[in-house]
C-alpha cells in the first residue's frame, strides 16, 4: 500500500466499508501532506541557492547585489526558524510554547515563510 487511497481500496476489498466523511477526511490529509512536501522542496531549493550564492561570494570574490543579500538573509533566517522549531518539539513543554505561540499570532517569528499561509 504506498497511497491512503490503496489503504481504502484494502479495507473496502476486505469488507470493512467506510464511511464516506472518513474517506473524504483521508482524501484531505492527503492533499495537506502533499502540500507539505511540495513545501519542503521548495525551502530546499531556497537554501540550496542562498548557499551557492554565499560559496560564489567566498570563494569565487563575486561581488553580491543588494537582492541577493537579502535572499540570503532572509533565508538564513528561515534556516533559524527551523532550528527552532526542531528544538521546540524536543524539548518538555514545547507543544505548549507552540499552542502559546499559535493563540498570540506569533508564528511569522517561528514559523518559516515557505510554511506560512498566504493571504
Amino acid at each position: 500500500m504506498k497511497t491512503i487511497h490503496d489503504a481504502i481500496v484494502f479495507i473496502k476489498a476486505e469488507g470493512n466499508l467506510l464511511d464516506e466523511e472518513i474517506i473524504l477526511h483521508f482524501d484531505h490529509l492527503n492533499l495537506k501532506f502533499k502540500d507539505f512536501l511540495a513545501k519542503l522542496e521548495l525551502e530546499d531549493e531556497r537554501t540550496k541557492t542562498a548557499f551557492h550564492l554565499i560559496v560564489q561570494s567566498a570563494f569565487e570574490g563575486k561581488s553580491l547585489t543588494h537582492e541577493e543579500k537579502l535572499e540570503i538573509e532572509e533565508q538564513l533566517k528561515d534556516l533559524l526558524k527551523t532550528a527552532d522549531l526542531v528544538a521546540l518539539t524536543v524539548l518538555p513543554g514545547g507543544t505548549v510554547v507552540l499552542v502559546l505561540a499559535t493563540f498570540l499570532k506569533l508564528n511569522r517569528f517561528i514559523i518559516p515563510s515557505v510554511f506560512l499561509k498566504q493571504n
